[in-house]
């Protein structure tokens, strides 16, 4: 009786050491963030597959009928004889315990190795894989002697024996802090000019961190504004949109970043419009592909419309000054040359609502060509309604307006009213004192008008 008490004592404590060393590795490998849904998923993991087994085995070893007897025989010879049967009982169920506990933590001990290795990457990864061989070629014969002494009962000792170390050294190796890159030493590089120099830097804080985008863009940065080498900037921004890691935002930024590039160092909107295109194929009916297709539709159709948005026409502004009175001049083009000039730049309108030199074109041909002043200032007002514009070329649209009240529509009541607006507006500008000298000269005519004498 006295033996198999202290067999039981003795199991029963080496148990509850397998299931303390199991949970206490899966608390230091798990995640603060992730281990209060770690400790549920073990309580459901403990319920399955330790009590239900360990509460089976029990009632297996209980004897509830001549029908059931117990399992074990000297539990069913104690009952028998009318010996302890209960210490035999309890002897048999610290060897059940004993081998489900081992076995139940020898799989909870895998599990968790298994997930913290599969969250490394880089040169953690690789000493987690030397760490795991080291502890298998060190605890194998030990663990090969255990099974050979024990059999299958001790198979999850065994076992033990090898995740044990695994488990135990593992956090010096998941609670590394992850060096970020550091770029500091290329930037002061491309600082003084030395572009090369800033080049073999990025590459080799690549090589250390090789899916870093920040770093990635950074070279093909370097390739496109300071090398002028467009192709090689482009294969570097394709290789970045290859790589698995890349984000949909990422590979949006990258494509973006390649199509300003073809714009601006190569003046090809076709190839801009390449690289916006592919953000649409690989991210369909995303809020990223319906950026890029507003793009497209705005950019220019060729490279010879690309460079006439790109310079600054200088449309003339008509000033407020006496020569308004003088007679109407001839329009300087054909009419249906004037009117297909119209269309190309209501054309260009529609992919562009916000093209500066087109709709001011427009409201010109509108009125100086078309004879349709009315419509040119409709252009001019809605010039006016675009945000961020300067107050000196906002004076000009303006006086613009006032200009072609007077001349084309002969209405002086609507030119007066849009010259007390940029007086009031714009007190110190150009336009204002030009305004303040028509002002007094319509005010003079209409006087004149009043007292019947003709105005001069």
């Amino acid at each position: 009786m006295s033996r198999s008490l202290a067999i039981f004592i003795a199991l029963t404590f080496i148990s509850l050491i397998f299931l303390g060393v199991a949970v206490g590795m899966v608390y230091q490998l798990t995640p603060i963030h992730r281990r209060k849904p770690v400790f549920r998923w073990l309580l459901v993991w403990a319920g399955k597959g330790l009590i239900l087994p360990l509460v089976l085995w029990f009632i297996m070893n209980l004897g509830i009928s001549w029908d059931l007897q117990p399992f074990m025989p000297r539990v069913q010879y104690a009952q028998i004889t009318g010996g302890h049967w209960i210490i035999e009982l309890l002897r048999a169920f610290s060897q059940g315990l004993f081998i489900l506990s081992s076995y139940w933590a020898a799989i909870t001990l895998g599990w968790v190795v298994v997930r913290a290795g599969a969250s490394l990457e880089g040169e953690p990864k690789y000493d987690f894989k030397a760490l795991c061989w080291t502890c298998l070629g060190g605890m194998a014969l030990p663990a090969i002697g255990i099974f050979w002494l024990g059999g299958w009962p001790v198979i999850g000792l065994a076992a033990c024996a090898i995740l044990t170390p695994m488990a135990g050294y593992s956090p010096a190796i998941l609670g590394r802090v992850k060096i970020p890159p550091m770029y500091a030493r290329a930037i002061a590089r491309m600082k003084f000019g030395k572009y090369s120099e800033a080049e073999w830097e990025i590459i080799r804080e690549l090589e250390k961190h090789e899916n870093d985008f920040d770093g990635w863009m950074m070279l093909a940065e370097l390739y496109a504004n300071q090398f002028k080498d467009l192709p090689e900037a482009e294969q570097t921004i394709l290789e970045i949109c290859e790589q698995p890691k890349t984000t949909p935002s990422q590979l949006s930024i990258a494509l973006h970043r390649l199509a300003d590039w073809h714009l601006k160092l190569a003046g090809d909107p076709e190839a801009a419009r390449r690289a916006l295109e592919m953000i649409s194929s690989r991210l369909p009916e995303t809020h990223l592909d319906r950026m890029a297709q507003l793009r497209i539709n705005q950019l220019p159709k060729t490279a010879e419309e690309l460079h006439e948005k790109q310079t600054v026409s200088s449309i003339h502004m008509p000033a407020l000054s006496d020569h308004l009175d003088d007679p109407l001049p001839e329009p300087t083009m054909p009419r249906n040359e004037a009117a297909a000039a119209a269309n190309e730049c209501v054309e260009k309108l529609k992919r562009d609502p916000n093209h500066l030199a087109a709709r001011e074109k427009l409201a010109r041909l509108f009125t100086e060509q078309l004879g349709r002043p009315e419509l040119g200032i409709e252009q001019i007002t809605l010039l006016l309604d675009l945000p961020e514009q300067t107050p000196i070329q906002r004076a000009e649209w303006k006086g613009l307006i006032a200009a072609w009240h007077l001349r084309y529509r002969q209405d002086p009541e609507s030119a007066r009213r849009v010259l007390v607006e940029i007086l009031s507006e714009f007190p110190d500008s150009p336009q204002a004192l030009a305004a303040r000298r028509r002002i007094r000269l319509l005010d003079t005519e209409a006087a004149q008008r009043m007292a019947g004498v003709k105005p001069a």
